[in-house]
Protein backbone atom coordinates (compact mmCIF):
# COMPACT_ATOMS: atom_id res chain seq x y z
CA UNK A 1 0.00 0.00 0.00
CA UNK A 2 1.38 3.37 -0.88
CA UNK A 3 2.13 5.40 2.23
CA UNK A 4 1.14 9.01 2.43
CA UNK A 5 1.55 11.97 4.74
CA UNK A 6 -1.45 13.89 6.06
CA UNK A 7 -1.67 17.15 7.92
CA UNK A 8 -4.54 19.17 9.40
CA UNK A 9 -4.79 22.69 8.01
CA UNK A 10 -6.85 25.61 9.26
CA UNK A 11 -7.96 27.97 6.50
CA UNK A 12 -8.11 31.70 7.16
CA UNK A 13 -10.08 33.89 4.75
CA UNK A 14 -10.21 37.65 4.46
CA UNK A 15 -11.71 39.99 1.91
CA UNK A 16 -9.55 42.44 -0.03
CA UNK A 17 -10.62 45.77 -1.49
CA UNK A 18 -11.72 45.95 -5.10
CA UNK A 19 -8.89 46.46 -7.59
CA UNK A 20 -8.99 47.32 -11.25
CA UNK A 21 -7.19 44.16 -12.34
CA UNK A 22 -5.59 41.03 -10.92
CA UNK A 23 -3.11 39.01 -12.93
CA UNK A 24 -1.11 35.91 -12.02
CA UNK A 25 2.25 35.11 -13.53
CA UNK A 26 2.29 31.30 -13.46
CA UNK A 27 5.44 29.17 -13.41
CA UNK A 28 3.99 25.97 -11.92
CA UNK A 29 1.67 24.89 -14.74
CA UNK A 30 4.11 22.03 -15.51
CA UNK A 31 4.45 23.00 -19.15
CA UNK A 32 6.82 25.12 -21.22
CA UNK A 33 6.28 28.83 -20.47
CA UNK A 34 7.99 32.16 -21.22
CA UNK A 35 10.44 30.54 -23.61
CA UNK A 36 11.69 28.08 -20.98
CA UNK A 37 11.63 24.33 -21.54
CA UNK A 38 10.19 22.28 -18.66
CA UNK A 39 12.83 19.87 -17.33
CA UNK A 40 11.35 16.90 -15.46
CA UNK A 41 13.12 14.83 -12.79
CA UNK A 42 11.96 12.04 -10.51
CA UNK A 43 13.08 13.96 -7.42
CA UNK A 44 15.57 16.57 -6.26
CA UNK A 45 18.34 13.98 -6.02
CA UNK A 46 17.93 13.21 -9.73
CA UNK A 47 17.89 16.94 -10.48
CA UNK A 48 21.11 17.46 -8.52
CA UNK A 49 22.69 14.58 -10.43
CA UNK A 50 21.78 16.35 -13.68
CA UNK A 51 23.38 19.53 -12.33
CA UNK A 52 26.57 17.63 -11.50
CA UNK A 53 26.56 16.05 -14.95
CA UNK A 54 26.01 19.54 -16.45
CA UNK A 55 22.99 18.32 -18.41
CA UNK A 56 20.49 20.64 -16.73
CA UNK A 57 19.90 23.94 -18.52
CA UNK A 58 19.90 27.30 -16.70
CA UNK A 59 19.42 30.92 -17.75
CA UNK A 60 20.98 33.87 -15.88
CA UNK A 61 17.74 35.83 -16.06
CA UNK A 62 14.32 36.18 -17.64
CA UNK A 63 12.27 39.12 -18.92
CA UNK A 64 8.86 39.33 -20.57
CA UNK A 65 5.68 41.43 -20.67
CA UNK A 66 2.29 39.92 -19.90
CA UNK A 67 -1.08 41.65 -19.50
CA UNK A 68 0.67 45.02 -19.33
CA UNK A 69 3.08 43.92 -16.59
CA UNK A 70 6.83 44.01 -17.26
CA UNK A 71 8.53 41.13 -15.45
CA UNK A 72 12.25 40.81 -14.84
CA UNK A 73 14.32 38.39 -12.77
CA UNK A 74 18.10 38.05 -12.73
CA UNK A 75 20.96 36.86 -10.59
CA UNK A 76 23.55 39.35 -9.44
CA UNK A 77 27.19 38.46 -8.95
CA UNK A 78 29.14 35.52 -10.29
CA UNK A 79 27.88 32.79 -7.94
CA UNK A 80 24.89 30.56 -8.49
CA UNK A 81 23.73 28.72 -11.58
CA UNK A 82 20.61 30.76 -12.35
CA UNK A 83 17.04 29.79 -13.23
CA UNK A 84 15.37 26.76 -14.79
CA UNK A 85 11.79 25.61 -15.27
CA UNK A 86 11.56 22.22 -13.53
CA UNK A 87 9.31 19.57 -12.05
CA UNK A 88 11.28 17.56 -9.47
CA UNK A 89 8.34 16.03 -7.63
CA UNK A 90 6.41 17.05 -4.52
CA UNK A 91 6.36 20.84 -4.18
CA UNK A 92 9.66 21.06 -6.07
CA UNK A 93 8.37 22.55 -9.30
CA UNK A 94 8.12 25.95 -10.94
CA UNK A 95 10.88 28.45 -11.71
CA UNK A 96 13.84 26.92 -9.91
CA UNK A 97 16.23 29.43 -8.31
CA UNK A 98 19.38 27.34 -8.04
CA UNK A 99 22.48 28.16 -6.03
CA UNK A 100 24.54 24.95 -6.09
CA UNK A 101 25.23 21.80 -4.11
CA UNK A 102 27.98 23.28 -1.95
CA UNK A 103 27.16 25.01 1.31
CA UNK A 104 29.59 27.86 0.69
CA UNK A 105 27.88 28.98 -2.53
CA UNK A 106 24.94 31.34 -2.78
CA UNK A 107 23.04 33.33 -5.38
CA UNK A 108 21.29 36.67 -5.03
CA UNK A 109 18.07 37.15 -6.99
CA UNK A 110 16.58 40.48 -8.01
CA UNK A 111 12.94 40.48 -9.14
CA UNK A 112 11.14 43.47 -10.63
CA UNK A 113 7.50 44.10 -11.65
CA UNK A 114 6.52 47.26 -13.51
CA UNK A 115 3.23 48.61 -14.86
CA UNK A 116 4.04 51.54 -17.18
CA UNK A 117 1.64 54.42 -16.57
CA UNK A 118 -0.09 52.38 -13.89
CA UNK A 119 0.08 51.46 -10.22
CA UNK A 120 0.82 48.13 -8.54
CA UNK A 121 -1.20 47.96 -5.34
CA UNK A 122 -0.38 44.44 -4.22
CA UNK A 123 2.00 41.53 -4.88
CA UNK A 124 1.80 37.97 -3.57
CA UNK A 125 4.86 35.80 -4.25
CA UNK A 126 4.47 32.00 -3.80
CA UNK A 127 7.56 29.86 -3.27
CA UNK A 128 8.73 26.53 -1.84
CA UNK A 129 12.09 24.95 -1.31
CA UNK A 130 15.16 25.17 0.86
CA UNK A 131 14.49 26.99 4.18
CA UNK A 132 11.95 29.42 2.67
CA UNK A 133 10.19 29.58 6.04
CA UNK A 134 13.15 31.64 7.33
CA UNK A 135 13.35 33.92 4.31
CA UNK A 136 12.50 37.61 4.83
CA UNK A 137 12.15 39.47 1.53
CA UNK A 138 12.16 43.28 1.19
CA UNK A 139 9.57 44.70 -1.23
CA UNK A 140 10.57 48.23 -2.22
CA UNK A 141 12.75 48.24 0.88
CA UNK A 142 10.04 47.00 3.28
CA UNK A 143 10.85 43.55 4.79
CA UNK A 144 8.07 40.96 4.49
CA UNK A 145 7.97 37.69 6.41
CA UNK A 146 6.57 34.49 4.83
CA UNK A 147 3.14 33.02 5.54
CA UNK A 148 2.63 29.25 5.55
CA UNK A 149 0.05 28.25 2.93
CA UNK A 150 0.05 24.45 3.17
CA UNK A 151 2.64 23.17 0.69
CA UNK A 152 3.83 26.68 -0.19
CA UNK A 153 4.84 29.90 1.50
CA UNK A 154 3.91 33.36 0.29
CA UNK A 155 5.16 36.91 0.81
CA UNK A 156 2.45 39.57 0.49
CA UNK A 157 3.10 43.26 -0.07
CA UNK A 158 0.44 45.95 -0.46
CA UNK A 159 0.27 49.73 -0.80
CA UNK A 160 -3.00 51.64 -1.07
CA UNK A 161 -1.32 54.36 -3.14
CA UNK A 162 0.46 51.87 -5.35
CA UNK A 163 3.80 52.03 -7.13
CA UNK A 164 4.75 51.87 -10.78
CA UNK A 165 7.57 49.41 -9.98
CA UNK A 166 7.89 46.84 -7.20
CA UNK A 167 11.25 45.18 -6.63
CA UNK A 168 12.45 42.54 -4.19
CA UNK A 169 15.59 40.49 -3.67
CA UNK A 170 16.83 37.52 -1.66
CA UNK A 171 19.74 35.10 -1.46
CA UNK A 172 19.62 31.35 -2.03
CA UNK A 173 22.38 29.34 -0.37
CA UNK A 174 23.20 25.63 -0.76
CA UNK A 175 20.17 24.39 -2.59
CA UNK A 176 17.17 25.46 -4.59
CA UNK A 177 13.93 27.39 -4.25
CA UNK A 178 10.93 27.34 -6.54
CA UNK A 179 8.79 30.28 -7.61
CA UNK A 180 5.32 28.90 -8.23
CA UNK A 181 3.37 32.03 -9.10
CA UNK A 182 3.18 35.79 -8.56
CA UNK A 183 -0.18 37.53 -8.12
CA UNK A 184 -0.19 41.19 -9.11
CA UNK A 185 -3.04 43.55 -8.14
CA UNK A 186 -2.75 46.71 -10.18
CA UNK A 187 -4.49 49.63 -11.82
CA UNK A 188 -3.35 50.27 -15.36
CA UNK A 189 -3.80 53.41 -17.39
CA UNK A 190 -7.59 53.51 -17.74
CA UNK A 191 -7.51 55.99 -20.62
CA UNK A 192 -9.92 58.31 -18.83
CA UNK A 193 -12.40 55.53 -18.05
CA UNK A 194 -13.74 54.50 -14.66
CA UNK A 195 -12.82 51.25 -12.90
CA UNK A 196 -15.16 48.38 -13.75
CA UNK A 197 -16.08 47.71 -10.10
CA UNK A 198 -16.05 43.90 -10.27
CA UNK A 199 -15.36 42.35 -6.85
CA UNK A 200 -16.11 39.25 -4.78
CA UNK A 201 -16.98 39.52 -1.09
CA UNK A 202 -14.35 36.84 -0.28
CA UNK A 203 -10.95 35.99 -1.75
CA UNK A 204 -11.31 32.26 -1.11
CA UNK A 205 -13.50 29.55 0.31
CA UNK A 206 -13.38 25.84 1.10
CA UNK A 207 -16.23 23.40 0.46
CA UNK A 208 -16.68 19.67 1.03
CA UNK A 209 -18.02 17.39 -1.69
CA UNK A 210 -21.55 16.28 -0.90
CA UNK A 211 -22.15 18.91 1.77
CA UNK A 212 -24.02 22.21 1.55
CA UNK A 213 -21.90 25.25 0.75
CA UNK A 214 -22.07 28.95 -0.06
CA UNK A 215 -19.75 30.54 -2.60
CA UNK A 216 -18.47 34.14 -2.70
CA UNK A 217 -20.89 36.66 -4.21
CA UNK A 218 -19.93 38.87 -7.15
CA UNK A 219 -20.58 42.60 -7.09
CA UNK A 220 -21.08 44.09 -10.57
CA UNK A 221 -22.43 47.57 -9.76
CA UNK A 222 -22.20 48.80 -13.35
CA UNK A 223 -24.01 45.79 -14.86
CA UNK A 224 -21.17 45.08 -17.26
CA UNK A 225 -21.21 41.93 -19.43
CA UNK A 226 -18.86 39.33 -17.95
CA UNK A 227 -17.34 35.96 -18.79
CA UNK A 228 -16.49 33.22 -16.30
CA UNK A 229 -13.74 30.62 -16.14
CA UNK A 230 -12.21 27.99 -13.85
CA UNK A 231 -8.46 27.45 -13.84
CA UNK A 232 -8.86 23.69 -13.22
CA UNK A 233 -12.02 22.07 -14.56
CA UNK A 234 -11.04 18.78 -12.91
CA UNK A 235 -11.87 20.52 -9.63
CA UNK A 236 -14.87 22.66 -10.64
CA UNK A 237 -16.55 24.02 -13.75
CA UNK A 238 -18.39 27.31 -14.07
CA UNK A 239 -21.30 28.08 -16.40
CA UNK A 240 -21.90 31.26 -18.37
CA UNK A 241 -24.15 32.59 -15.59
CA UNK A 242 -21.50 31.91 -12.90
CA UNK A 243 -23.05 28.69 -11.54
CA UNK A 244 -20.29 26.43 -10.19
CA UNK A 245 -20.33 22.63 -10.40
CA UNK A 246 -17.94 20.66 -8.17
CA UNK A 247 -16.04 17.90 -9.95
CA UNK A 248 -13.23 16.66 -7.69
CA UNK A 249 -10.80 17.47 -4.94
CA UNK A 250 -8.20 20.20 -5.29
CA UNK A 251 -7.91 23.94 -5.82
CA UNK A 252 -9.08 26.14 -8.68
CA UNK A 253 -9.40 29.84 -9.35
CA UNK A 254 -12.90 31.01 -10.30
CA UNK A 255 -12.48 34.15 -12.40
CA UNK A 256 -14.81 36.70 -13.95
CA UNK A 257 -13.73 39.41 -16.34
CA UNK A 258 -15.20 42.16 -18.45
CA UNK A 259 -13.98 43.90 -21.56
CA UNK A 260 -15.58 47.13 -20.30
CA UNK A 261 -17.34 49.69 -22.48
CA UNK A 262 -17.07 53.37 -23.44
CA UNK A 263 -17.37 54.43 -19.80
CA UNK A 264 -15.70 51.65 -17.83
CA UNK A 265 -12.30 50.04 -18.26
CA UNK A 266 -11.73 46.32 -18.57
CA UNK A 267 -11.12 44.41 -15.35
CA UNK A 268 -11.56 41.17 -13.48
CA UNK A 269 -12.14 39.58 -10.10
CA UNK A 270 -11.62 36.08 -8.74
CA UNK A 271 -11.51 33.81 -5.74
CA UNK A 272 -9.75 30.59 -4.84
CA UNK A 273 -12.02 27.57 -4.41
CA UNK A 274 -10.75 24.56 -2.44
CA UNK A 275 -12.85 21.41 -2.93
CA UNK A 276 -12.36 18.74 -0.28
CA UNK A 277 -13.30 15.14 -1.18
CA UNK A 278 -14.44 12.60 1.42
CA UNK A 279 -12.80 9.25 2.19
CA UNK A 280 -14.31 6.24 3.95
CA UNK A 281 -10.99 4.45 4.58
CA UNK A 282 -7.26 5.03 4.30
CA UNK A 283 -6.96 3.47 0.84
CA UNK A 284 -9.72 5.72 -0.50
CA UNK A 285 -8.10 8.70 1.17
CA UNK A 286 -4.86 8.04 -0.73
CA UNK A 287 -6.79 7.65 -4.00
CA UNK A 288 -8.66 10.93 -3.59
CA UNK A 289 -5.74 12.95 -2.24
CA UNK A 290 -2.68 11.61 -4.08
CA UNK A 291 -0.59 14.79 -4.26
CA UNK A 292 1.26 16.81 -1.70
CA UNK A 293 -1.07 18.75 0.60
CA UNK A 294 -4.29 17.69 -1.12
CA UNK A 295 -7.15 18.02 1.35
CA UNK A 296 -9.59 15.29 2.29
CA UNK A 297 -12.34 14.83 4.85
CA UNK A 298 -11.74 11.79 7.03
CA UNK A 299 -15.13 10.07 7.34
CA UNK A 300 -13.87 6.91 9.02
CA UNK A 301 -12.77 6.01 12.57
CA UNK A 302 -9.18 4.98 13.26
CA UNK A 303 -7.98 2.80 16.13
CA UNK A 304 -4.74 3.71 17.89
CA UNK A 305 -2.18 0.88 17.97
CA UNK A 306 0.69 2.93 19.40
CA UNK A 307 1.16 6.45 20.77
CA UNK A 308 4.30 8.31 21.75
CA UNK A 309 5.11 11.98 22.02
CA UNK A 310 3.37 13.88 19.26
CA UNK A 311 2.34 10.99 17.02
CA UNK A 312 0.41 7.74 16.92
CA UNK A 313 0.05 4.67 14.69
CA UNK A 314 -3.52 3.81 13.68
CA UNK A 315 -5.51 1.30 11.62
CA UNK A 316 -8.92 1.66 9.98
CA UNK A 317 -11.74 -0.88 9.99
CA UNK A 318 -10.22 -2.59 6.94
CA UNK A 319 -6.86 -2.93 8.71
CA UNK A 320 -5.05 -0.35 6.58
CA UNK A 321 -2.29 1.29 8.62
CA UNK A 322 -1.61 4.99 9.09
CA UNK A 323 0.58 7.36 11.09
CA UNK A 324 -0.58 10.55 12.84
CA UNK A 325 1.97 13.23 13.64
CA UNK A 326 1.33 16.59 15.25
CA UNK A 327 4.57 18.20 14.09
CA UNK A 328 3.33 21.72 14.71
CA UNK A 329 3.35 21.00 18.45
CA UNK A 330 6.05 18.35 18.59
CA UNK A 331 8.13 20.45 20.97
CA UNK A 332 5.25 21.12 23.32
CA UNK A 333 5.64 19.23 26.58
CA UNK A 334 2.04 19.50 27.75
CA UNK A 335 0.36 16.19 28.56
CA UNK A 336 -2.30 16.67 25.89
CA UNK A 337 0.38 16.74 23.19
CA UNK A 338 3.06 14.42 24.51
CA UNK A 339 0.50 11.68 25.20
CA UNK A 340 -1.99 12.25 22.42
CA UNK A 341 -3.78 8.92 22.55
CA UNK A 342 -3.63 5.57 24.29
CA UNK A 343 -3.61 2.17 22.59
CA UNK A 344 -7.12 1.00 21.79
CA UNK A 345 -8.71 4.45 21.66
CA UNK A 346 -10.84 5.06 18.57
CA UNK A 347 -10.50 8.43 16.83
CA UNK A 348 -13.83 9.32 15.20
CA UNK A 349 -14.11 10.62 11.66
CA UNK A 350 -15.40 14.00 10.60
CA UNK A 351 -12.20 16.06 10.42
CA UNK A 352 -10.29 17.52 7.47
CA UNK A 353 -6.67 16.62 6.80
CA UNK A 354 -4.16 17.34 4.07
CA UNK A 355 -1.96 14.85 2.31
CA UNK A 356 1.83 15.08 1.91
CA UNK A 357 3.80 12.48 -0.04
CA UNK A 358 7.20 14.07 0.51
CA UNK A 359 8.53 11.10 2.48
CA UNK A 360 6.05 8.56 1.11
CA UNK A 361 4.68 8.06 4.60
CA UNK A 362 1.21 8.31 5.92
CA UNK A 363 1.15 11.01 8.58
CA UNK A 364 -1.77 13.02 9.87
CA UNK A 365 -0.50 16.32 11.23
CA UNK A 366 -2.51 17.93 13.98
CA UNK A 367 -4.76 16.47 16.64
CA UNK A 368 -8.09 15.01 15.38
CA UNK A 369 -11.31 15.13 17.44
CA UNK A 370 -11.50 13.77 20.98
CA UNK A 371 -11.57 10.00 21.44
CA UNK A 372 -15.04 8.56 22.06
CA UNK A 373 -14.61 4.79 22.44
CA UNK A 374 -11.95 2.17 23.10
CA UNK A 375 -11.39 -1.37 21.79
CA UNK A 376 -8.97 -4.20 22.53
CA UNK A 377 -5.96 -4.25 20.21
CA UNK A 378 -4.30 -7.58 19.38
CA UNK A 379 -0.85 -7.23 17.88
CA UNK A 380 -0.12 -9.71 15.07
CA UNK A 381 2.73 -12.17 15.53
CA UNK A 382 4.88 -12.44 12.41
CA UNK A 383 7.96 -14.38 11.36
CA UNK A 384 9.07 -11.65 8.94
CA UNK A 385 8.24 -8.02 8.20
CA UNK A 386 6.91 -6.91 4.80
CA UNK A 387 6.11 -3.47 3.34
CA UNK A 388 2.45 -4.12 4.20
CA UNK A 389 3.46 -3.93 7.89
CA UNK A 390 4.68 -0.35 7.60
CA UNK A 391 3.37 1.84 10.46
CA UNK A 392 1.97 -1.17 12.28
CA UNK A 393 2.92 -2.60 15.64
CA UNK A 394 3.82 -6.30 15.31
CA UNK A 395 5.55 -8.98 17.37
CA UNK A 396 8.50 -10.32 15.39
CA UNK A 397 9.14 -13.87 16.55
CA UNK A 398 12.42 -15.56 17.46
CA UNK A 399 14.91 -12.77 16.74
CA UNK A 400 18.47 -13.70 17.65
CA UNK A 401 20.94 -10.99 18.67
CA UNK A 402 24.56 -12.12 18.70
CA UNK A 403 25.43 -9.05 20.76
CA UNK A 404 23.51 -6.77 23.07
CA UNK A 405 20.40 -5.05 21.73
CA UNK A 406 20.32 -1.34 20.95
CA UNK A 407 19.94 1.40 23.55
CA UNK A 408 20.00 5.20 23.67
CA UNK A 409 18.99 5.78 20.02
CA UNK A 410 21.67 3.38 18.78
CA UNK A 411 21.23 0.58 16.25
CA UNK A 412 21.51 -3.19 16.58
CA UNK A 413 20.88 -6.07 14.19
CA UNK A 414 18.91 -9.24 14.83
CA UNK A 415 18.27 -12.29 12.66
CA UNK A 416 15.07 -14.33 12.32
CA UNK A 417 15.08 -18.14 11.76
CA UNK A 418 14.73 -17.69 7.99
CA UNK A 419 18.08 -15.85 7.96
CA UNK A 420 16.70 -12.33 7.44
CA UNK A 421 18.73 -9.63 9.15
CA UNK A 422 16.73 -6.67 10.52
CA UNK A 423 17.83 -3.27 11.76
CA UNK A 424 16.51 -2.20 15.16
CA UNK A 425 16.71 1.36 16.50
CA UNK A 426 16.14 2.10 20.17
CA UNK A 427 13.85 5.06 19.42
CA UNK A 428 11.69 4.64 22.49
CA UNK A 429 14.33 3.94 25.17
CA UNK A 430 13.27 0.32 25.57
CA UNK A 431 16.51 -0.52 27.34
CA UNK A 432 19.44 -2.69 26.37
CA UNK A 433 19.13 -6.50 26.62
CA UNK A 434 21.92 -9.12 26.57
CA UNK A 435 22.60 -11.31 23.55
CA UNK A 436 19.97 -13.95 23.03
CA UNK A 437 16.74 -14.81 21.24
CA UNK A 438 13.64 -12.70 21.77
CA UNK A 439 10.12 -12.09 20.55
CA UNK A 440 10.33 -8.36 19.85
CA UNK A 441 7.31 -6.05 19.86
CA UNK A 442 8.18 -3.32 17.34
CA UNK A 443 6.83 -0.30 15.53
CA UNK A 444 7.60 -0.81 11.84
CA UNK A 445 8.94 2.50 10.59
CA UNK A 446 9.25 3.17 6.86
CA UNK A 447 10.26 5.99 4.58
CA UNK A 448 11.00 6.29 0.88
CA UNK A 449 13.60 8.39 -0.89
CA UNK A 450 13.29 8.20 -4.64
CA UNK A 451 12.86 4.54 -5.59
CA UNK A 452 14.42 3.21 -2.40
CA UNK A 453 12.20 2.28 0.54
CA UNK A 454 13.81 2.11 3.96
CA UNK A 455 12.57 0.07 6.92
CA UNK A 456 13.73 0.03 10.47
CA UNK A 457 12.15 -1.51 13.53
CA UNK A 458 11.66 0.47 16.73
CA UNK A 459 11.45 -2.00 19.67
CA UNK A 460 8.79 -1.51 22.34
CA UNK A 461 9.45 -4.70 24.34
CA UNK A 462 11.67 -7.79 24.35
CA UNK A 463 10.38 -11.16 25.53
CA UNK A 464 13.05 -13.82 25.93
CA UNK A 465 12.23 -17.04 24.08
CA UNK A 466 11.81 -19.88 26.60
CA UNK A 467 14.07 -22.82 25.65
CA UNK A 468 12.49 -25.18 28.17
CA UNK A 469 11.34 -28.44 26.56
CA UNK A 470 13.22 -27.90 23.29
CA UNK A 471 15.18 -31.05 22.49
CA UNK A 472 18.74 -31.10 21.28
CA UNK A 473 19.64 -33.33 18.35
CA UNK A 474 23.24 -34.46 18.10
CA UNK A 475 24.38 -34.97 14.51
CA UNK A 476 27.63 -36.52 13.34
CA UNK A 477 27.68 -34.40 10.20
CA UNK A 478 25.71 -32.19 7.93
CA UNK A 479 24.31 -35.20 6.05
CA UNK A 480 23.51 -37.33 9.10
CA UNK A 481 20.31 -39.30 8.58
CA UNK A 482 19.97 -40.63 12.11
CA UNK A 483 19.80 -38.43 15.18
CA UNK A 484 20.19 -38.98 18.88
CA UNK A 485 17.20 -37.28 20.54
CA UNK A 486 17.79 -36.85 24.26
CA UNK A 487 19.83 -40.04 24.31
CA UNK A 488 17.45 -42.09 22.12
CA UNK A 489 18.48 -42.84 18.57
CA UNK A 490 15.69 -41.97 16.08
CA UNK A 491 15.54 -42.08 12.30
CA UNK A 492 13.00 -39.27 11.98
CA UNK A 493 12.73 -36.56 14.67
CA UNK A 494 9.31 -35.44 15.81
CA UNK A 495 7.82 -32.31 14.25
CA UNK A 496 8.77 -29.11 16.03
CA UNK A 497 11.69 -26.84 16.72
CA UNK A 498 15.06 -28.42 17.57
CA UNK A 499 18.55 -27.21 18.29
CA UNK A 500 20.89 -29.02 15.91
CA UNK A 501 24.50 -29.22 17.03
CA UNK A 502 27.23 -30.03 14.52
CA UNK A 503 30.57 -29.87 16.16
CA UNK A 504 30.86 -26.65 18.16
CA UNK A 505 28.13 -24.85 16.16
CA UNK A 506 24.47 -24.78 17.06
CA UNK A 507 21.63 -23.72 14.77
CA UNK A 508 17.88 -23.72 15.21
CA UNK A 509 16.01 -25.79 12.65
CA UNK A 510 12.32 -26.40 12.14
CA UNK A 511 11.33 -29.98 11.33
CA UNK A 512 7.96 -30.11 9.59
Amino acid sequence: MKKTLLTVIAVGLSALPSLADVHTIVFDSKEDVYGLKLQTFQNERAMNAAVTAETMEFVPGLTFTEDGIDFSIKKTGDTGLGYALVDAGGANYGLCVYSYLKAETHMKTELSLTVPNGKIKGVKLYMSGYAVYNLEIPFNGTPVEPTDDNALYYWQWSDAEGAETVTCDWSTQFGSRYIHSIEVDYTADLGGKQECGLAFNETGTEVVMGEEYTLPVLANPNNLPVSWSSSDENVATVAADGAVTLVGGGKTIISVETAGNESFAKGNARYELTVVPCADNIAELIEKAPNRFDKVKVNFPATVTFANGSYACVIDAENNAGYIHNSAQAGNTSTSVVTIYKVGEVIPGGWIATNDTQYDEETWLGVPPAVETTVEVVFPEVESVTPADAFRVVILKDVTFTGRTASGNTKAYGTTPDGTKYEFQDTYDTGQKPAGTYDVKVVVRSSKFGDTQYFYLAPLAYTAVDKTGIAEIEAEGADARYFNLQGVEVAQPEKGVYIVRRGDKATKEIVK
